[in-house]
């Protein structure tokens, strides 16, 4: 009898963990946005950004690392296909460094801005 309590233990311990790694994965998946930049032949992966919210507008800080890794100042966001579905069209202010541009919620959103250091 001891086993079958010790395996419904680890059954719900493991029921736990993938509850947890769900959400977490949905909260990346939803919540950020991927960054590529444009190389001069095709567009690189650079990170992830996570989406703000201030008042109706999603900001994103981009991070200076970010702007230290892009090869030229045309960038490509890239949300979620939810993301983008519940808010097609809605605004979104990219923020890199002191610089900012508007931008409407779309599935490719690209942008030329360039990161300047506060």
């Amino acid at each position: 009898m001891p086993d079958v309590e010790l395996w419904i233990q680890v059954m719900m311990g493991l029921t736990l963990l993938v509850g947890v790694l769900l959400t977490v994965r949905y909260f990346i998946r939803c919540h950020t946005v991927q960054i590529y930049n444009w190389d001069g032949r095709r567009y690189r992966f650079l990170g992830r950004e996570c989406l703000r919210r201030k008042d109706d507008i999603y900001v994103i800080n981009m991070k200076e690392r970010i702007g230290d890794l892009s090869y030229t100042t045309r960038y490509r966001l890239l949300a979620s296909p939810e993301f983008v579905q519940r808010r097609r069209y809605g605004s979104l202010l990219l923020r890199a460094g002191a610089n900012e541009a508007w931008l409407p919620i779309e599935e490719r959103m690209t942008k030329d801005i360039y990161f300047y250091h506060r």
